[in-house]
């Protein structure tokens, strides 16, 4: 990554957004059935979908609240517990367990706060720590700084996930589209965010290999274009590279659809993203890259 600072999002701007799209998502989900496939996240159901977010709230809640400095898995279990499995297949595990609580989600109105709740007592966990608390984070300072970020982000994009579900469109705003891009690829750059990425991600190539990601609206104060260095010796995002710099492969799209792009959930073909470059190489990326 390049060494120039990056100032996201305002904590209080990513903790409001936290709760605009768990109450969209919420929205959104009402009156779907929980049996509903959800065909970005194979294999999953809108009930399992429901949950996992309700699951990823209370982690960092629980994280949060009792000022842990050190990792503490999802859902209880002591650390230790499954190490010969990938985070990927922890978080699958664990909704699945869960599925039998469906009983408290099969009427919109419960559903609806179900989700909110959960967001609602994340956020105030975090405006209830100070900021020189020491608590664990997945990699970056180790206080409560990377929870509403992440929160903000994880609920996007599985608010996109309902909405392409359900037919509805999915439009961020243009800073937060692009501070969302700017978490999910900078962390492919993160050595101690390779445990959270997916099992596949190994297999990504190493031969100097580079791809571009760029959005094609800008925003004051935003990082609007990022460039993904496959090197020997590890993978390396630099934000903002300059005009012109090459790249292997190319992809273009607006802030919500380079979201969508970068973290799986549209194919980058059709007249809303464009392609230049070697597309298998893309192709590649996205299918060992993204979990």
């Amino acid at each position: 990554m390049t060494a120039q600072t990056y100032v996201p999002l305002p904590m209080g701007r990513c903790t409001s957004e936290l709760r605009r799209e768990a109450a969209r998502f919420a929205d959104a989900a009402r009156d779907l059935a929980l049996t509903e496939p959800v065909p970005t996240c194979p294999g999953w159901n809108l009930g399992d979908l429901v949950r996992h977010l309700r699951q990823g709230h209370e982690w960092a809640t629980t994280i949060l609240a009792t000022r842990s400095t050190e990792f503490v898995l999802p859902g209880g279990d002591p650390v230790g517990a499954g190490a010969d499995t990938s985070w990927t297949e922890r978080v699958a595990g664990l909704v699945t367990r869960e599925a039998a609580q469906d009983s408290r989600l099969l009427e919109p109105g419960p559903r609806a706060r179900f989700v909110t709740e959960g967001a609602d007592r994340l956020v105030e966990t975090i405006e209830g720590i100070g900021p020189e608390v020491p608590v664990w984070a997945p990699h970056g300072k180790q206080n409560k700084e990377f929870w509403p970020r992440w929160a903000m982000y994880e609920t996007t994009v599985h608010r996109a996930d309902v909405d392409l579900l359900s037919g509805r469109p999915f439009e961020l705003a243009t800073d937060v589209a692009l501070d969302c891009v700017d978490f999910c690829v900078v962390a492919f750059g993160v050595p101690e965010a390779r445990p959270f990425h997916s099992p596949l991600f190994a297999e990504v190539p190493r031969g100097g290999e580079t791809l571009s990601f760029r959005s094609a609206v800008a925003a004051p104060g935003r990082v609007s274009n990022w460039l993904v260095t496959c090197a020997p010796d590890g993978v390396r995002v630099t934000r903002d590279a300059p005009a012109g710099t090459p790249a292997d492969a190319t992809v273009v799209a607006s802030p919500s659809d380079l979201l969508l792009v970068v973290k799986g959930r549209l194919r980058p073909r059709g007249p809303r993203v464009t392609v230049s470059g070697d597309r298998e190489l893309l192709d590649f990326w996205l299918e060992h890259a993204v979990s």
